[in-house]
């Protein structure tokens, strides 16, 4: 008794049917191991995030992160990186693009959010 393989005739259409669907799921397979871990960094808004959110950026550690809360508490939201710079201890200039290289960034709708507020509060101070 001979023991040899037999293989199963495979029209080429389905041929080429299975190697278009086995390159699809390895592009598929390389984009998600390439693009997966940026996807799920995405981006932090400086002044809408918490001490976790803020330690995944590069750069903030437990200490800067706290510090960053309490002076966002006290001084109401960042106007830009350069605004959390200016009031915030220890963050200079090569800290706000590293910072900001790994996900930080200020939306510009609660910047202009605080300025409106603010010409608010300074026009209900001059009526009598």
């Amino acid at each position: 008794m001979s023991t040899s393989l037999k293989f199963l005739p495979i029209a080429p259409d389905r041929l080429h049917f299975m190697r278009r669907w086995r390159e699809l799921a390895l592009r598929a397979l390389l984009a998600v191991c390439l693009w997966g871990p940026l996807g799920l960094a995405g981006a932090v808004d400086l002044n809408t995030a918490d001490v976790q959110q803020l330690q995944q950026i590069k750069g903030i550690g437990p200490r800067t992160a706290e510090l960053i809360l309490e002076e966002r508490q006290r001084g109401g939201p960042f106007d830009s990186l350069q605004d959390l710079a200016d009031r915030v201890k220890g963050i200079g200039a090569k800290k706000i693009i590293t910072m900001e290289q790994s996900g930080l960034k200020v939306e510009p709708a609660k910047a202009q959010t605080k300025a409106a507020s603010s010409t608010a509060d300074a026009d209900i101070r001059r009526k009598p």
